[in-house]
Order: C-alpha cells, then structure tokens, then sequence
C-alpha cells in the first residue's frame, strides 16, 4: 500500500513521532519552508530530534506525498520559496496522532540521555561520580539559558500566530521544560549528597523504590 493510500485510510499510526511533530511544526508554523522547521529545530533546546537536512527534506517529501501538506511557490525578489502548508487531510491525521486516546508510546518516562548515562556510574571512582555530578548540574544550568532564550524567540512567533489553537501550547512546552530541568537538578543533588555522606566506597543510595530505570 503506497504512502497516499495510507493517507486517504486516515490512519496516523503508521506515523513516527517525528512526523507527526513536524507535521504539527507546519500546522503552528502556518505555511512555511523546510528550512524555517529545521530552524526551529535547531533552536530548540532539546537533543530529542535529529534535524539534519538528510532527516527532515526527506521527511517533509515523504508528508507531501501522503497528501498531509501541500507546496507553494512563493517568489521574493529574484528567488523562488517553497513553503508548505497543512493540508485537511494532515489535520485530521495530526488529530489522530495528537489523541485522545493516546498511544501508549505518548505516556512514558521521558527520554534522558543523561539517565541512560547515570546507570553505569558504578564504572566510576566515587571521586569521577562526583565531578560527573557536578559537571551534569552545570551543564543543566546551561541547557535552562537555552530554554530562556527559546522562550523569547518562538514566545513571540506564537503571540503573531493567526489562531489561539495554534497560540496554545507554547507556554505548555516552555513551563514542561521548567520543571523537567527542576527535577533533574534535585535528582542529581540528592545523588551528591548521598555520595558526600559515605565513604570512597559507598554504594549510592537515592530515596524511593530504588527501580532501575533505561
């Protein structure tokens, strides 16, 4: 079954996250270029997404076939820009990916390369736990800079956005992205303290279940 035909079956499973988020970028966006999503890729302080050009040009033709976006050619001066806009069809998609119900891969732990890294600190000297914990906690305070200056950015791209549905979930992103890095840092505070509280060869020992987590 080719991608239209998927389309037209009106079944947004077959989408991968990433398309139906930059699906989504599109319709926020309004009509818009693959250079100006892959912009606000970039910009984003999150490593969650690849936004190389060999991910995302593909990807916005692959959307396009399936009949979710449509092009246009805008001309400025003496060039030709291509922009894109969502389509019926990629709303109804987009809805249907967005939930309610939600997929079972929406609600999950979210994706930390620094945790995934944290369940192998047992390979450290208690003294190399410590600076990686350190080092970490200084790292967070840099990605939190990003989140300001993102805010300031794509805030005011969201106050000119023509409609409140597509003005809405803004504040949401830069709020989850407050208390996600607040969360982070008492997790790695409460790992050093537990490491300055024992000896050199003390197992590490967090409140909670202990539950070992990817």
């Amino acid at each position: 079954m080719g991608d239209r035909s998927a389309a037209a079956s009106g079944s947004a499973s077959r989408f991968s996250d990433l398309e139906g988020f930059v699906l989504g970028l599109f319709w926020q966006s309004g009509p818009a270029s693959p250079y100006h999503i892959r912009r606000m890729m970039l910009d984003s302080p999150s490593t969650q997404w690849s936004a190389s050009t060999g991910a995302i040009y593909p990807l916005v033709r692959k959307l396009e076939r399936m009949g979710m976006i449509k092009s246009r050619s805008e001309r400025t001066g003496r060039r030709v820009r291509r922009s894109y806009a969502v389509t019926p069809a990629g709303t109804r998609a987009l809805r249907e990916w967005l939930g309610p119900p939600l997929s079972r891969e929406a609600v999950s732990v979210v994706y930390d390369p620094l945790r995934t890294r944290a369940r192998f600190l047992g390979l450290l000297k208690p003294e190399q736990r410590r600076e990686w914990i350190d080092g970490a906690i200084a790292a967070l305070e840099e990605v939190e800079a990003r989140v300001r200056r993102w805010e300031e950015i794509y805030n005011a791209s969201a106050a000119a956005a023509p409609s409140d549905e597509q003005r809405v979930g803004m504040s949401l992103l830069t709020r989850h992205a407050e208390l996600d890095l607040s969360g982070r840092r008492k997790w790695l505070a409460e790992a050093r303290e537990a490491m300055g509280g024992g000896g050199d060869d003390s197992p590490v020992k967090l409140r909670g279940k202990g539950r070992a987590g990817p």
